[in-house]
């Protein structure tokens, strides 16, 4: 914590009394300088408000905790009218709002050992994360664009959260089993604009089938420690088929993690890889193979011992029967693939205050589609450059 971050010791009495409450920024501009569908200059923003409750503190209630968290989005992000990607170029891209994200209550039992939490919850709060792979601001190294395509409404992720119930296990420190079931839709399923139906997140949709997950963590150690994430995910809905647009019952992906330090040097400086890799049926998805891995080099320039810069590559192919029905439509412009490089630096300026300069090239926009303004042309690789800037309080 900064030493400004409490001048008036408000923080420090309120956590005595078992509230503690955070205040963060983020704020990037973006220049799509080639391709996309049309370049030019972007700004937004997200401010959120979080506080926790400890009940025992408060309440003498042994484990439990209750959890909320708020958005205020401003401005308008890259992608959707500049790119057109399936993923995201910033993952705070949304809807210009004020929101309720998450609210939940947690119960501690065993120790700790088993956490069993309820309420409207994000599934990417827990689940599909890599560690390494924070660094960087395209939104598909944190929910991958597999399942911001595949899933209803792109599911459970932020902006959006659903109700559900998550427990979570870790019978020691080097084991950990997350399992959850989440409403599968944040809004109508009728809904064009899903952001806009559940504009404010206070919709808390209950009746929909479920989205199930489950991801397994086991931490090693090969001389240097790594962490292996195994997981899948199972939707009740009924689906249509790709090509024919008949009925398919549920969906289902499968994935896993890995994300490994490959060299130690000081108490800050360390050379980090990441690898994630998921896959689901042909038939009712979009999107059937994921893949994408990076590197991330942390304290190693001379002075600036928070700093940290890398790279990262994510690749998503489209599925064969979405393929099929672009050539049965006798499209233009055929489907195959979409791909994101993006290089990015962190610089701590003092702390609680980072700033981080951003390139990203983007392969076949939204996966090799026609271009609305150029007929029969396919949407162009996009040359993306930003910067964020993130305060925490």
């Amino acid at each position: 914590m900064p030493a400004n971050g409490d001048p008036f010791g408000t923080r420090a009495s309120l956590a005595a009394l078992g509230v503690t409450y955070g205040i963060n920024y983020i704020g990037e501009g973006f220049d799509v300088v080639n391709g996309g569908r049309l370049r030019g200059t972007t700004f937004d923003g997200r401010a959120e408000f979080y506080s926790d409750a400890n009940l025992e503190k408060i309440a003498g209630w042994k484990g439990a905790t209750l959890h909320v968290n708020a958005f205020g989005l401003h401005g308008v992000g890259p992608t959707t009218k500049h790119v057109g990607s399936i993923g995201p170029v910033a993952g705070v891209e949304a809807l210009e709002t004020v929101r309720l994200y998450e609210i939940w209550f947690e119960q501690a039992l065993w120790d700790g050992k088993l956490k069993i939490r309820v309420g409207q919850m994000a599934a990417d709060s827990e689940f599909w994360l890599s560690d390494t792979s924070a660094l960087f601001l395209n939104g598909t190294f944190g929910w991958p664009a597999v399942n911001a395509a595949n899933m209803p409404q792109g599911g459970p992720a932020c902006p959006f959260a659903a109700p559900g119930i998550r427990v979570h296990f870790s019978p020691n420190d080097k084991v950990t089993i997350l399992a959850a079931v989440f409403n599968s839709l944040p809004a109508s399923p009728d809904a064009t604009d899903p952001q806009r139906d559940n504009r404010y997140g206070s919709n808390f949709r209950i009746g929909d089938p479920p989205l199930a997950m489950l991801e397994g963590h086991f931490k090693y150690d090969l001389g240097l420690p790594g962490k292996l994430r195994l997981g899948g995910w199972r939707e009740f809905n009924d689906f249509s088929d790709q090509r024919t647009g008949a009925i398919v019952d549920g969906d289902y992906g499968l994935y896993a993690i890995v994300d490994q330090q490959i060299w130690k040097g000081g108490e800050h400086q360390s050379v980090s890889v990441f690898g994630r890799v998921a896959g689901g049926p042909d038939k009712q998805n979009v999107m059937t193979t994921y893949i994408d891995t990076g590197i991330v080099f942390s304290g190693l320039i001379a002075g600036r011992a928070k700093d940290s810069f890398g790279a990262g590559f994510g690749y998503g192919r489209i599925s064969d029967r979405a393929r099929g029905a672009d050539f049965d439509a006798r499209q233009a412009v055929i489907r195959d693939y979409e791909a994101v490089l993006e290089l990015n630096y962190k610089a701590e300026m003092v702390p609680g205050w980072t700033v981080a300069p951003d390139f990203q090239y983007i392969w076949h926009p939204g996966g090799h589609v026609e271009d609305p303004g150029r007929p029969g042309a396919a949407v162009g690789d996009a040359v993306v450059i930003g910067v964020r800037t993130a305060n925490n309080y």
